[in-house]
């Protein structure tokens, strides 16, 4: 979250400046924002996992191991 708050930072206070300083605040601010989307969705996916496990009785591992 502080990498995120630092990158949009540094994009506005360099959007007076320059066009390449703005650049590299928006990339770093890209690439945080599909860290944060990966890890929520890898959150989710972890979630739905156990509540499937716990009140479905249905367990995607060991489906997954049965296959291999």
């Amino acid at each position: 979250g502080m990498l995120q708050i630092f990158s949009r930072y540094k994009y506005f206070h360099s959007y007076v400046q320059s066009v390449k300083g703005r650049l590299t605040g928006f990339y770093l601010s890209v690439i945080i924002l599909i860290c944060l989307i990966t890890l929520g969705a890898a959150a989710a996916a972890g979630i739905v996992n156990s509540f499937l496990d716990e009140y479905l009785d249905f367990s995607i591992m060991e489906k997954v191991h049965k296959l291999l």
